[in-house]
């Protein structure tokens, strides 16, 4: 503790830590299911650790997200060189919290009534509800500091934007429509169609169907850990299923989390509210309003709308992505590493390695 004292109050060094492992671990669980959580980690004293249930992992994670709550030391300095708040411990703490809301209403389908106490205890502690709380990893203008997408777009521009959500845009008269994608070169706003294969995707010049937006492309776009956004529509949904502490309506938090997406990706303020007023809450309109806010964040936006199932998205226009039951629509998991066939065959088999699939739902 001593050798690492000049780096910033050690409980915060160790929540920060804690917090940035919880959110790393809750993405790969929800990506694979099952995977080695209470013995990962362990280096070279445990090569073959075994798999824990993705319900037991979730469980784990809300004492995970604890310990580091109350691990911060408010009196103590925040980490030296951290990038996302600049050691501010206030701000962690809200992050901390949000996660914990994030676990608790993924899992709410499956476990009510431990969602509950969990989410309740995080919002009464209190939530990333502004931007200017957002957790964000901040890129530079020159390599090697700047955006992959950056880095990646100076050598190659066959990215095209999706017919999926540029149709979507483009019904609701969406202002981000301009933010996140550019206009083809004929001045219109046209998506690939999506799932095409190799060669018919060819057959479209790229200068045909609309690139991302100047500001996704950006070299100091930020990377995001969580926003204000994502936090107001869990509000909206907790507060939509009796929940303590939700501080507002679900009508409320719909609208702040439509406004903070919008401030987000700097939308004129009028043009934000226009489009509020035209798009009131409903249960439809929160489940799409929430996936279009989740731009940038895939993973996250995959994840809900599994969970939420919806908004209704576009059957894969060629071949096969081993989704839906006629295996059209996006997959609801990862399959497991082939490598740990190898490396952990007999903890891969008993988690269902040899057999499990693209659309083998997960746990929810």
């Amino acid at each position: 503790a001593a050798d690492y004292a000049g780096y910033g109050a050690n409980g915060n060094q160790i929540a920060v830590a804690t917090l940035l492992q919880a959110w790393t671990f809750q993405m790969l669980t929800d990506c694979y299911g099952d995977i080695p959580f209470s013995q990962a980690l362990q280096g070279g004293e445990n090569t073959s650790p075994a798999y824990d249930s993705q319900s037991s992992i979730y469980s784990g994670l809300v004492t995970m997200i604890d310990g580091a709550l109350s691990g911060i030391d408010a009196s103590g300095a925040g980490p030296q060189g951290d990038v996302v708040y600049g050691g501010d411990m206030d701000k962690w703490a809200k992050f901390g919290n949000s996660l914990k809301l994030r676990v608790a209403m993924r899992m709410s389908d499956a476990n009510a009534d431990a969602a509950k106490t969990a989410g309740e205890a995080a919002l009464g502690s209190g939530v990333i509800l502004g931007n200017g709380d957002n957790a964000l990893f901040g890129y530079l203008n020159s390599v090697p500091n700047n955006h992959p997408i950056n880095e990646d777009y100076q050598t190659r521009n066959d990215f095209a934007a999706s017919n999926t959500m540029v149709d979507y845009l483009t019904t609701n008269a969406d202002p981000r429509l301009s933010v996140y994608y550019a206009t083809n070169a004929s001045g219109a706003y046209v998506g690939e169609v999506y799932g095409l294969n190799e060669a018919n995707a060819a057959l479209t010049p790229n200068d045909d169907v609309s690139q991302r937006g100047a500001a996704v492309l950006s070299a100091t776009m930020p990377g995001i850990y969580m926003d204000a956004a994502q936090v107001r529509f869990l509000c909206a949904e907790a507060a939509a299923k009796g929940w303590a502490n939700a501080g507002g309506s679900a009508e409320e938090h719909y609208a702040a989390g439509i406004q903070a997406s919008m401030d987000f990706w700097g939308v004129d303020a009028s043009d934000a509210q226009a489009y509020i007023d035209a798009h009131p809450f409903s249960a439809e309109s929160w489940v799409y309003e929430k996936w279009v806010a989740l731009y940038m964040q895939g993973i996250e936006g995959w994840c809900e709308w599994r969970r939420l199932d919806g908004p209704a998205l576009n059957a894969c226009a060629d071949g096969s992505l081993g989704g839906g039951t006629d295996g059209d629509l996006p997959p609801h998991r990862f399959t497991l590493p082939l490598d740990e066939a190898t490396l952990n065959e007999a903890n891969w088999d008993a988690a269902g390695g040899a057999t499990n699939t693209l659309n083998t739902p997960l746990w929810r």
